[in-house]
């Protein structure tokens, strides 16, 4: 864990969050996030070191490092864009091509099939890139570590050269039921996962993975491994029985 102080000059706040306007911390290439709705610095960490277990490259997914910022905690990652690299996410790629909010245009379509299939015509129109491989490993991703933030705001393009790519996965931290007000702890995980509502296609992480197909492998036993030395949480529990429920 690491325990910093950042001054009050490195706050950036950034617009159209799931949440409104989201605070963070920029310094010395590093963003800093304060937990705002329950354990969101230690679901990044988890997640993205269950990522470490996988046959993603390391450029394709954020890892974050959970610990305390200004005494509350928190996670932090390093900027992961170049010097000519520019963030571009779907939400803002769709409101400069049509000056529309892409989630409500999704949400007019009768179901999860047309919604992803008008995602993934607009891009390849507007970019030229084929966003198919980069959906199919979030959404397995998420169908493990049940994210219910994956809005348009959370899926992602690099732009560069006049070309665009895939960025890498990021922002995870409404995971493992972290913040979900239907979670009951008189209940068997087993229940409580029952009540994870997926987004931004359909409200089922199972729907969207199957759509897709498996995006990548996991070293499940070593995973387990891992998670067996955590530190006891409800988030460490939880990724635990997912990933003991996807071993195969």
């Amino acid at each position: 864990m690491f325990d910093v102080y950042v001054d009050e000059q490195y706050i950036i706040y950034q617009e159209g969050t799931s949440e409104g306007t989201q605070k963070k911390y920029k310094k010395e290439g590093f963003w800093y996030k304060l937990d705002a709705h329950g354990n969101e610095g230690l679901c990044e960490y988890l997640v993205s070191k269950l990522l470490t277990f996988s046959n993603l490259r390391p450029e394709e997914y954020v890892i974050y490092e959970y610990g305390m910022i200004n005494g509350s905690n928190g996670c932090r990652s390093k900027d992961f864009l170049h010097n000519d690299e520019e963030l571009i996410t779907l939400y803002r790629l769709y409101y400069n091509e049509y000056g529309h909010d892409l989630s409500k245009v999704l949400a007019n379509f009768e179901n999860m099939e047309k919604r992803i299939e008008y995602t993934l015509d607009f891009v390849k129109k507007s970019t030229g890139y084929d966003l198919y491989d980069y959906l199919k490993k979030t959404f397995t991703l998420d169908r493990i570590t049940l994210n219910e933030d994956r809005h348009v705001n959370n899926l992602a393009l690099l732009f560069s050269n006049e070309k665009f790519k895939a960025s890498p996965i990021f922002d995870n931290g409404k995971s493992l039921l972290t913040d979900n007000l239907s979670y009951n702890r008189n209940f068997p995980i087993s229940e409580n996962v029952k009540r994870v509502t997926a987004k931004p296609f359909s409200g089922s992480h199972e729907a969207m993975y199957n759509y897709f197909g498996e995006g990548f492998k996991l070293d499940y036993e070593n995973a387990i491994k891992w998670l067996e030395t955590e530190p006891q949480s409800k988030e460490r529990d939880i990724l635990l029985y997912q990933v003991k429920r996807y071993y195969c």
